[in-house]
């Protein structure tokens, strides 16, 4: 078992979810559109707010 956490991983999904709608591809390649893409930054800043609060928890 590795030692990374609940935050980590969150953190890990926040950065591709980011990279994914900046680059309007998704990690195997497939393009986004601009909703999709959109919808992929909403889903980083929401995963955000749930890593914050587990923070508040810690």
């Amino acid at each position: 078992m590795s030692n990374v956490t609940i935050a980590d991983a969150l953190r890990l999904a926040i950065n591709v979810l980011r990279d994914a709608a900046e680059s309007r591809k998704m990690p195997s390649g497939v393009e986004l559109d601009e909703a999709t893409a959109e919808l992929h930054t909403d889903a980083a800043e929401t995963l955000e707010v749930s890593l914050a609060k587990l923070r508040d928890h810690e």
